[in-house]
């Protein structure tokens, strides 16, 4: 018991991570209907936005969190306005291809300008440490991230269900046009959730650092497609429901892989997307009601 407790212990950090990211993807999947594959690359650049400020010119580790979501915001509004919004309604296959095409210039500006390879990241001493619950080591990192993510899920579900913001989020999700009608300004509202999109894979960005003290220009790849699952078991759109679907993929993945012999460790991803065929055969709609809710 003591070894599956600390594997879901283990998986908090990753999986708030996830969460944070889930939350973002599932908002502009919801609004827009766009799978956005250059999400990844938020991340990512948020996440070197904080490497260069706190490891490369020392600056303090919350100048280094602020560098991290300027560096997210500016990427994402500038891949929204530059490849999105000339092919917004153009249908899905085009938003896909763009998403696309978006993902693999931004990766491969990052792989000429920072190469490949993983750089140190300088996490503060305060943020080290562990405690013990009997045999259970709980990381104080993983601590630390998990309430910041809890506060942030928090204040974002309270802002799409409770505010005039979320009202017209939650109205272009089902009918733009009708909305439209009804006085939603449906520009401003989408940028918006580009924003508020950007700042969370900003913020997801600096705690993946913090948790694994490094960066690397080809970090984004796995945790967007891991986002993007957890997005969908959430029900597209729900908030509540992505994050709580990016611990599940976390929690569930770190336990079976404890239990995996050594030599089938490389089956890793196989845990993910069994669960969700499972969940598409059987709750097509996920594991929580679809939309913005």
């Amino acid at each position: 018991m003591s070894y599956f407790i600390q594997q879901i212990s283990n998986a908090l950090g990753w999986g708030s991570v996830i969460a944070l990211l889930a939350a973002g993807y599932t908002m502009t999947f919801g609004i827009i209907g766009l799978v956005n594959f250059a999400y990844g690359e938020v991340f990512m650049i948020g996440a070197f936005a904080a490497y260069f400020a706190v490891t490369v010119f020392n600056l303090p580790f919350w100048m280094g969190i602020l560098a991290g979501l300027i560096g997210a915001l500016m990427i994402g509004l500038a891949i929204e306005r530059i490849a999105f919004k000339p092919v917004r309604g153009s249908g899905m296959i085009t938003l896909f291809v763009t998403s696309l095409g978006a993902s693999i210039i931004v990766k491969n500006a990052a792989l000429m300008l920072f190469d490949g390879s993983l750089k140190n990241f300088q996490v503060p001493k305060i943020y080290s440490g562990v405690y013990l619950l009997g045999d259970i080591i709980i990381f104080k990192k993983n601590i630390i991230i998990l309430l910041i993510t809890i506060i942030l899920g928090s204040i974002l579900v309270y802002l799409v269900k409770n505010t005039k913001l979320g009202i017209a989020m939650r109205g272009i999700s089902y009918d733009s046009k009708i909305s439209e009608t009804l006085g939603v300004n449906t520009e401003r509202t989408i940028i918006i959730t580009f924003v508020i999109a950007s700042l969370l894979g900003g913020i997801a960005g600096t705690l993946w650092a913090m948790l694994y003290g490094s960066v690397q220009a080809t970090m984004g790849a796995i945790p967007v497609v891991d986002a993007f699952i957890a997005s969908v078991i959430g029900g597209v759109g729900n908030v509540f429901g992505a994050m709580v679907s990016g611990y599940i993929l976390a929690i569930g993945t770190g336990i079976f892989i404890a239990y995996l012999p050594q030599e089938l460790v490389g089956l890793k991803p196989l845990f993910v997307w069994v669960l969700f065929f499972i969940i598409l055969i059987f709750k097509p709609s996920g594991l929580f009601r679809a939309n913005i809710k």
